[in-house]
């Protein structure tokens, strides 16, 4: 199956691409395109062992340990869980029971998560400013889905390889959102623009360098706020920033926890916080 589709996906792209991150296997991107064209894939992409190993692998105890965390904010009510488990309706992720507080849900942990990213968003940031959000490394677009579903009205970049954009096209498509998405294929010269705030879950930390200091350049220099989840994949990996290199090219840039802490090493850059 593996080799069918590289074989495929360089017949496809005329040729083999460089690699720009640990996930840039030609496998993973081969996949999602398949995955975003024929519609007997996409019914059951995230149970794909090729999808697990990239996103859809957090745990029932994981996500218990995020959902921990969003009940202590006390930020969604019952109507805010409807619509983020919303998000497991398409792809036949792997669901579990929890309770909210106002009885039980079946999510996945994977949704869980990026509801803990959103509410930490909420938590650190004047969300009434931030009118635009771009997101490197954009998974299927689930992040997306969930914060554009409570932080209504926004432009949302999602930066990505071009397969995995097609994938996350796809599955958003399925739902009314209510905002602006522009996809942008980050294989090509990305045009600076201003940000009011950039999120990466892991996905940057897992770049080689040079794509790292395009990222930089082009996008991460131009937003006024930012939240990257950083592991040391690429640090170890590709001879990409360490996290304290990282610190030091985003002005007022510092590092929290990551909570729950997923893997050693995993933290939290964060910049443009409120005073």
């Amino acid at each position: 199956m593996n080799e069918l589709l590289i074989k495929t996906y360089q017949l496809e792209l005329g040729g083999y691409r460089k690699q720009t991150s640990i996930t840039d296997d030609q496998i993973y991107p081969a996949f999602c395109l398949k995955a975003a064209e024929e519609n007997t894939i996409f019914s059951t992409f995230r149970m794909n062992p090729i999808i697990k190993r990239v996103y859809e692998h957090v745990t029932q105890i994981q996500g218990q340990k995020y959902l921990d965390f969003i009940r202590q904010s006390g930020n969604f009510r019952k109507v805010d869980w409807r619509s983020f488990i919303q998000n497991d309706q398409y792809g036949s992720p792997e669901v579990f029971d929890y309770n909210i507080g106002e009885g039980e849900i079946q999510i996945s942990p994977v949704t869980l998560r990026y509801v803990k990213v959103l509410c930490d968003i909420i938590e650190m940031y004047n969300t009434d400013g931030i009118k635009s959000i771009a997101e490197i490394g954009i998974g299927y677009g689930g992040e997306c889905r969930i914060i554009s579903s409570y932080l209504k009205n926004r432009t949302y970049i999602l930066i990505d390889l071009p397969e995995v954009l097609k994938l996350a096209q796809t599955y958003l498509e399925k739902f009314d959102i209510n905002g602006n998405i522009r996809y942008v294929d980050g294989t090509k010269n990305i045009i600076s623009e201003e940000y009011d705030l950039v999120i990466s879950n892991y996905a940057f930390s897992e770049l080689t360098r040079d794509v790292q200091e395009i990222y930089l350049e082009k996008v991460i220099a131009h937003s006024k706020a930012g939240y990257i989840t950083w592991n040391s994949l690429s640090y170890n990996s590709f001879g990409g920033y360490s996290v304290k290199e990282l610190v030091t090219k985003i002005k007022g840039a510092f590092v929290i926890e990551e909570k729950p802490l997923t893997a050693k090493d995993n933290c939290i850059v964060v910049w443009g916080m409120e005073e």
